[in-house]
């Protein structure tokens, strides 16, 4: 193996030894933080089995101990501030909020010292298995140590990779403790000090849309409506339409005698001498005692102009502006489409369903698995037929098994399988798994919808319209 890139592993009992011991020496204060670590870690892994069950007392003093036993603990101070904040006692969060972002930054140290332990542990392992090769003339010997040296390698990669996905995931954790401390200064009715929290949170991540929604909001209650109109127009053009608060923003561009069609609702139609109605709603849907805000999903109504015979597709919040527009025209709604069985799609299925007495429509795989109300299943390229009205399911796998979309005239109802500069999130969480699934689901879209007539207008279960052309041209998820 002369002449050759010596590069290492650690195979079996070396492994167990490499990741069970990370100690070195460095600074003393890192040092001696990592023995406290390493004490206080058991308390804080209970205390977060027991904040994520709801069992917050038993959260409380597990979080409590761990910061005795390393009183710079920043994610156990963030926990206790969580607690205080449920329990409504603001004035006590705030001191532990701030504690806990005063030692963010060390606890980021200490996780940047335990990953250069790591490296040193493989580099004492790279001398000791170079002088093994060094003294050796056995070609097992060599081969086996060659088989070291590719492990070794994998094991290095791995951690390169890990430390700079964690200082990625260490800013946007950071920029979200600000945010908290906002929030908390937001409650105290604090509300200089929680925009300037919510501003140092878009400094650091200027993706956090709750953070927009919430900056966004102090400024439109101090009368700085432009301001809180760029900051939500800033967001929006960053593709997160879907996070923001659109009540907030109809209420801004009201404010400033701005448009405000196509906010909240908007209408699809074609002119006057088409048949095909469109209305697309911005549904709120919020989880059940969630603390974040509401999530944007779009609704639709399609109808005949001609024969008022009408469908509802992805209810997934109830809504009384869909009744409405249903009499204001004179519609009869005959199917509700899902085009997946996520809740904030599908939630409002069968209270639609039982409004307009008409059947909800599902794919058989999604009505199962989410248990959707399903009368009737959908197969890929089963067709529909009501007076006016042609339908045709289009089976998309991806972000569900069983996802559906429906193409009528010429819009195409793609839920969340294709948005405008996007496409559906999979759910496979193991890195390699979850890019297959991706590949998948970009294929399945390449075939069956931007095959389509690139007049095709694209109706998202989020976010605004698109065309099939524009996709194929600028939609960076789908460039091979």
């Amino acid at each position: 193996m002369h002449g050759m890139t010596r590069r290492f592993a650690v195979p079996g009992l070396l492994i167990l030894l490499f990741i069970g011991s990370v100690r070195a020496q460095t600074t003393k204060s890192l040092e001696a933080a990592w023995d406290e670590l390493e004490a206080a870690g058991p308390l804080y892994s209970r205390g977060l089995e027991a904040f994520r069950a709801g069992r917050y007392d038993q959260a409380a003093a597990a979080f409590e101990k761990s910061v005795q036993a390393m009183p710079r603990h920043a994610f156990a101070l963030y926990y206790l501030a969580n607690l205080a904040y449920i329990r409504a006692e603001y004035a006590a969060a705030l001191p532990l909020m701030e504690r806990s972002l005063a030692d963010f930054e060390f606890m980021r140290e200490l996780g940047e010292y335990a990953g250069r332990l790591k490296l040193k542990k493989i580099d004492s392992y790279q001398q000791i298995l170079e002088a093994e090769w060094d003294n050796t003339t056995s070609c097992r010997t060599s081969r086996e140590l060659e088989a070291v040296d590719d492990q070794l390698s994998d094991e290095r990669s791995k951690l390169d990779l890990a430390a700079r996905k964690d200082r990625e995931a260490t800013v946007r954790q950071k920029a979200h403790y600000v945010y908290f401390l906002g929030n908390i200064h937001f409650q105290l009715k604090q509300f200089p000090e929680a925009l300037q929290r919510y501003r140092e949170a878009l400094d650091l991540d200027p993706r956090h849309a709750d953070a927009t929604n919430n900056a966004a909001a102090i400024l439109y209650m101090a009368g700085d409506h432009r301001s809180a109109r760029d900051l939500l127009e800033r967001a929006e053009g960053q593709g997160l339409e879907d996070n923001l608060n659109l009540k907030l923003m109809h209420l801004v561009r009201e404010a400033l005698g701005e448009p405000t069609a196509g906010i909240l609702q908007e209408d699809l139609s074609g002119p006057e001498g088409e048949d095909l109605g469109v209305m697309r709603f911005a549904l709120a849907y919020k989880k059940k005692e969630s603390p974040l805000p509401p999530l944007y999903a779009n609704a639709y109504v399609v109808f005949s102009r001609r024969t008022k015979q009408a469908v509802v597709i992805d209810p997934g919040v109830e809504d009384p502006r869909i009744g409405e527009i249903v009499r204001e025209r004179g519609l009869a709604v005959k199917a509700i489409l899902v085009t997946h069985g996520h809740e904030d799609h599908a939630g409002a299925a069968g209270l639609t369903a039982g409004l307009f007495n008409a059947p909800v429509c599902a794919s058989r795989i999604d009505a199962k698995e989410f248990a959707v109300p399903a009368e009737r299943v959908l197969e890929d390229g089963q067709a529909l037929e009501f007076d006016g009205l042609a339908i045709r399911a289009i089976h998309t796998p991806g972000h569900t098994a069983g996802s559906l979309c429906f193409l009528i005239g010429d819009h195409l109802f793609s839920g969340d399988t294709l948005f405008k500069n996007g496409i559906g999130k999979v759910g496979e969480e193991d890195p390699a798994k979850a890019l297959k699934a991706r590949d998948g689901l970009v294929r399945v879209i390449g075939q069956k919808l931007l095959a389509l007539p690139g007049r095709t207008r694209v109706c998202p279960g989020h976010g605004k319209t698109s065309t099939i052309a524009d996709e194929t041209a600028v939609n960076p998820f789908l460039k091979k």
